[in-house]
């Protein structure tokens, strides 16, 4: 099962994700897939918020950090398990920049099937995979030919993954509106 969650930045998207998830898992592993890596004062300060929120519930999370975490996952993954992607933007960015695959509309291409098939392997080896994503689509389209093809291919990635999911909703606000199917209780 996969189950989608979008929103801009600090919509309640990540609080909505982990409170679903939590219900997901019934009390079984909870995998939380950690991608945002600090890169500045800010970042540091959200990753801390976020760590902080985590160890206030009740729920054990099992932390997969980026760039390394999300390949070791699929491993130690078992049926009734559930794993919370935190997010798939970031991930994304990691993954395209990290070499030259941005530079070409097919090294881009490449590079997202290789991350759906990485969730998809997820989704079928565990109970449940919630995603974070943001919402970059309003700006218009970038000049430049990396933020282009990040941003297109982001796109394609949410389309694959809503098609697939079970569930797909959009937080605004801190407000959860579901687009697809029906939210896990």
């Amino acid at each position: 099962m996969i189950v989608f969650v979008s929103g801009a930045v600090r919509s309640g998207k990540s609080e909505a994700a982990e409170v679903c998830a939590i219900r997901l898992a019934a009390g079984e592993t909870l995998h939380y897939v950690a991608t945002a890596r600090a890169a500045d004062a800010e970042m540091e300060e959200r990753i801390r918020r976020h760590q902080e929120r985590r160890m206030g519930m009740t729920a054990p999370w099992v932390v997969w950090e980026a760039p390394e975490g999300p390949d070791q996952l699929l491993a130690a993954l078992r049926p009734p398990d559930v794993v919370l992607l935190d997010c798939l933007t970031m991930w994304w960015a990691n993954v395209l920049f990290a070499g030259d695959e941005w530079k070409t509309e097919e090294g881009a291409f490449a590079a997202a099937r290789c991350l759906l098939d990485q969730v998809r392997a997820w989704a079928a080896a565990c109970r449940a995979v919630v995603i974070v994503s943001n919402e970059l689509f309003s700006g218009g389209v970038p000049n430049d030919i990396g933020t282009f093809r990040y941003m297109k291919m982001l796109g394609w990635l949410h389309q694959q993954l809503v098609a697939e999911a079970e569930a797909a909703a959009v937080v605004e606000c801190g407000l959860l509106r579901v687009k697809k199917g029906r939210w896990p209780q």
